[in-house]
């Protein structure tokens, strides 16, 4: 196969990646607390060993675009909604949830209460305080700029809102969460961070620049198609006129 095949393959695989990751961030566009994904590529025609040359012997053989993923993690806008439970973080850090694997962590702050009267997670995940449930019984409840609960004025809880170390290492784990990547004692108390009562922190997917960025790719896909079409029609052409000679 020549090079020129193997960029339109490459091409074709990496533009089919690229469309997953924009069609995931358009499909979250109104899934509060989503954080977008990108991804980046460069593809290299480099100059390599040929297994099937003499060791030592270098040819120029096309390398296979090295794709990475990465997310961004800016704040998205504070939509205000009313809701007593509805929490947004205005800072950095994510709020501290149990689930069956563990602890995860999320920015997504729309809880309730289930019917033991625990504050969970959109996802019925467990939202922690000291590292313990947290139980919400009686009427009003106010939960201040710092994360403490207080119920009919007494304070019942201070939910526990963390940040690690930047860039982050986190892995996207569903359900909006994120468990850290490196050791699970990374986790600090967030600074600097308030809590929005009332409020909840939106997707940071800007739909025209995913749009946009969409139909660019689709374009790119279409054309790396043609070009491998090309390619093979060259190919058979001239394995056919080959034949005749």
């Amino acid at each position: 196969m020549n090079s020129g095949m193997y960029a339109a393959l490459s091409g074709n695989m990496v533009a089919q990646q690229r469309l997953d990751v924009l069609t995931n961030n358009l499909a979250n566009v109104n899934t509060a607390g989503f954080k977008r994904d990108r991804m980046v590529f460069e593809s290299v025609l480099g100059t390599v060993k040929n297994p099937s040359q003499s060791s030592g012997s270098l040819t120029d053989v096309p390398v296979m675009s090295a794709a990475s993923f990465t997310t961004d993690y800016s704040t998205g806008p504070l939509k205000p909604t009313g809701n007593t439970l509805d929490l947004a973080l205005d800072g950095d850090g994510f709020f501290t949830v149990n689930t069956p694997d563990g602890k995860a962590y999320t920015r997504q702050g729309n809880f309730h209460l289930d019917a033991g009267g625990r504050l969970v997670t959109a996802g019925g995940n467990e939202v922690l305080s000291n590292g313990a449930p947290v139980t919400i019984n009686g009427g009003k409840v106010v939960i201040d700029g710092k994360g403490g609960i207080f119920v009919e004025g007494n304070q019942v809880a201070s939910l526990d809102v963390v940040d690690f170390p930047k860039p982050y290492q986190l892995q996207k784990a569903g359900d909006v969460q994120f468990l850290p990547a490196g050791q699970e004692s990374d986790a600090q108390p967030a600074r600097n961070t308030g809590i929005k009562q009332g409020f909840l922190e939106e997707s940071n997917v800007n739909p025209l620049v995913e749009m946009a960025q969409l139909i660019e790719t689709n374009r790119y896909y279409e054309s790396c198609v043609k070009a491998v079409q090309n390619y093979d029609n060259m190919a058979g052409k001239a394995a056919n006129d080959l034949g005749k000679l």
